[in-house]
């Protein structure tokens, strides 16, 4: 079983891939969908258990320009994270890598995670799904006519939020 230095070293390697939310199904991003999966791989490489959560919030709890808010978007909005079990304690705790950490703004915080406990989430969290109902939603939520139809609706409102945070990293 991997240290807790080990654990760290590859949540920075994850966090810490620019923050960018792809804008098509056939474009590459790295979000809140794809950093947590890229996380819970190499985390099951280091022989550890994580499952995938969802959590509800809100853009506008987050300091963005109202310009960019008036995009039509998401409200509230889905957060996915993860749920890492820690072997020495046996309790599930939570590890997000969402903002990288060249992000510099307030609202964005570069989570720090020490491979014990949890980093705390990435947003406000306005509602928790449960375990099963994170499961359910990840399930509908990754058909191709949902996904698509979910990059239509916020297609402008992410672009404009990816100008911006690149706009923010030092």
């Amino acid at each position: 079983m991997a240290d807790h230095n080990e654990r760290k070293r590859v949540f920075v390697m994850a966090r810490d891939i620019p923050f960018r939310t792809p804008l098509s199904l056939e474009e590459q991003g790295y979000a809140c969908v794809a950093k947590p999966e890229i996380l819970d791989r190499m985390l099951q490489t280091l022989g550890l258990e994580s499952r995938h959560r969802i959590t509800k919030f809100r853009w506008e709890d987050h300091n963005i320009p109202e310009k960019i808010l008036r995009h039509s978007h998401e409200d509230p909005e889905t957060h996915e994270y993860l749920e890492v079990k820690i072997p020495e304690t046996g309790e599930w705790v939570e590890v997000d890598p969402t903002w990288d950490s060249r992000i510099q703004h307030p609202e964005f915080p570069t989570l720090e995670w020490n491979g014990k406990a949890g980093t705390g989430l990435a947003v406000e969290p306005v509602e928790k799904l449960s375990v099963e109902e994170s499961r359910e939603f990840i399930e509908q939520d990754s058909t191709e006519e949902a996904r698509r139809e979910y990059f239509e609706k916020n297609r402008e409102f992410f672009r404009a939020l990816n100008n911006w945070l690149q706009d923010r990293r030092d």
